[in-house]
């Protein structure tokens, strides 16, 4: 599959002898238009990207690997080793190895090299060193690629161009970012697509906290309450209806969840940043027009049907 895949690959199993029986692994390969994105994952395996695969060969790519597990990459004399949620950056027009002695799993993005060069020239020495990952920036990429999987197959085929442009946008951002830490240099690479999606990741792991607000948002990012409102407003949303929102989407989840059938109803409402049950069931009513604990049976009566369950009348 690597062999005949966008750039023409090798791929050299790792400590496995025999026919290859029991082998474990996958390449899917996403079109975003200007932009490809490949899930890859192999047992132990060393991906060459060799000298004679570039005679004569048009390929003029960057590829821009995301580390999921330890590996290793090697570019010319530079040698890079990747923990989970690094990346590096490889060029198609050179020889590049990726190595990992346990089961390998990349994220990769493709784009032309021109593509790159008018926006943010490369230098050789950028090629094959590690971007770490608390890079901001490249966390920011990780989590848009994970929302795009997480949506799958529901994903609007209109849509996937869009989504090259922001993934394109980002990595282009990441290689400008290098090794950027401070908060407000990562907001002047950031255009509010990408930071809608950092904020909705902020809230979505903040839930639990009553005072979650846009002012703790702002913040948290280095930005006015107002800068905070016109990120949200642009997705058709405020930043008070997106917490509610997520809150209860979150708060229905749990309930729903036989694993929590026997957590009190206050303790879910607290989990999601509510500490006064009342205020908990006005809201939950207000968005599914059923109680909390209604809900809850109903979806227990559910997944008694789906199991075949027979249940007796109450007395």
């Amino acid at each position: 599959m690597l062999h005949e895949s966008l750039i023409e690959l090798d791929a050299i199993p790792v400590g496995r002898t025999g026919d290859g029986a029991g082998y474990t692994g996958w390449l899917r390969q996403l079109d975003l238009g200007g932009l490809s994105l490949t899930d890859v994952g192999s047992d132990p395996v060393r991906v060459v990207r060799a000298p004679r695969m570039l005679v004569g060969n048009q390929d003029d790519f960057y590829l821009l690997s995301i580390a999921q597990e330890d590996s290793s990459s090697l570019n010319g004399n530079v040698r890079s080793h990747l923990h989970r949620g690094d990346a590096v950056l490889l060029d198609s027009t050179a020889p590049f190895q990726l190595s990992a002695d346990e089961f390998a799993h990349h994220l990769v993005l493709t784009l032309p090299r021109t593509d790159v060069a008018r926006v943010t020239p490369v230098s050789r020495e950028r090629v094959g060193r590690r971007i770490a990952a608390q890079n901001p920036v490249l966390r920011v990429l990780r989590a848009t690629i994970k929302e795009i999987y997480a949506n799958g197959e529901r994903l609007d085929s209109d849509l996937l161009p869009e989504l090259g442009n922001v993934l394109r946008e980002l990595t282009f951002s990441v290689l400008r970012s290098d090794e950027l830490t401070d908060q407000a240099g990562v907001n002047g690479l950031l255009g509010h697509q990408a930071q809608l999606l950092r904020m909705r990741d902020f809230i979505q792991r903040h839930l639990a906290e009553p005072d979650l607000s846009a002012k703790a948002v702002a913040a948290a990012f280095g930005v006015s309450v107002r800068y905070v409102e016109i990120v949200f407003r642009e997705s058709g949303t405020s930043p008070a209806r997106y917490i509610r929102s997520t809150r209860m989407e979150e708060a229905r989840r749990n309930l729903a969840s036989p694993q929590r059938r026997q957590r009190p109803i206050a303790a879910i409402a607290r989990s999601v940043g509510i500490e006064n049950p009342t205020v908990f069931t006005r809201m939950f009513r207000h968005f599914y027009d059923v109680t909390p604990s209604e809900y809850r049976q109903s979806q227990a009566g559910e997944h008694l049907r789906r199991s075949g369950t027979k249940t007796s009348p109450p007395r």
